[in-house]
């Protein structure tokens, strides 16, 4: 069995189109929540998420703003413009489904969740934070989101801090029996991570390995879009230099 692994997508159909191509040959989808926010095309990119295999998706802090559930003075005031500006292109059947994705969710072993644990809209973004997620994990894996940078932590059976590890380039993490993991393959719609090419990841379960990858995709059109659309011009320009 093989997932593709996608987060933040983030309303980018330009680069949602892009990782999707890369990943025809999967067997079903996780995603890690973050579908809507900031790019120019949230309705679209939700619809075709909907339409994909075996999907198992968990709820992020911009799907769950953008329909209520979320306040939104934790945003700064970019976001805040697109979440509200994402909020009148829903029908009331997306956001019906919007406002009822969980906030965590459990697949071959492993759990999903935006943020972290316990804390599902929390962010690992260092060793320390990982120790956190890692002692409210119920098993070895978790698959995470939300920081936009591809990275993984991981940490042997003990009292051992985790090892934080970059892939902001790809690369293959091999699930070894001795340790635990905490994953995340990045943004699909928005990297943050200096390296502007969408990113994604599959997980063959068999093998017992996740791999990254990044592929290209229009950036230019996709800021077209996010001007047309009247969204600040920070959303735009942060394409350019994945930050």
């Amino acid at each position: 069995m093989t997932y593709g692994l996608i987060s933040d997508i983030h309303g980018n159909l330009e680069a949602f189109d892009a990782v999707l191509e890369a990943l025809d040959s999967v067997d079903a989808f996780l995603c890690l929540g973050d579908i809507i926010g900031y790019g120019a095309d949230p309705a679209l990119c939700l619809e075709k998420l909907r339409s994909l295999p075996g999907l198992l998706c968990v709820a992020g802090n911009h799907d769950l703003a953008a329909v209520g559930r979320y306040d939104i003075s934790w945003f700064n005031p970019f976001a805040r413009a697109a979440v509200e500006w994402t909020a009148e292109q829903l029908s009331d059947e997306q956001t019906s489904y919007l406002r009822n994705l969980p906030l965590t969710a459990h697949v071959e072993g492993a759990i999903l969740v935006h943020g972290s644990l316990p804390d599902e809209m929390g962010y690992v973004t260092s060793p320390q934070e990982a120790r956190a997620c890692f002692d409210a994990m119920p098993g070895d894996t978790a698959f995470i989101g939300h920081t936009h940078v591809a990275e993984y932590y991981q940490i042997p059976r003990g009292t051992m801090p985790p090892t934080q590890v970059s892939l902001w380039s790809g690369g293959a993490v091999d699930l070894r029996d001795d340790l635990r993991y905490i994953i995340n393959p990045g943004a699909v719609g928005q990297p943050r991570d200096g390296n502007p090419a969408a990113s994604f990841g599959i997980w063959d379960v068999e093998a017992r390995t996740v791999e990254i990858k990044r592929v290209p995709y229009d950036v230019e059109k996709a800021q077209a879009k996010i001007g047309s659309a009247g969204l600040p011009d920070y959303l735009s320009e942060r394409l350019t230099v994945g930050r």
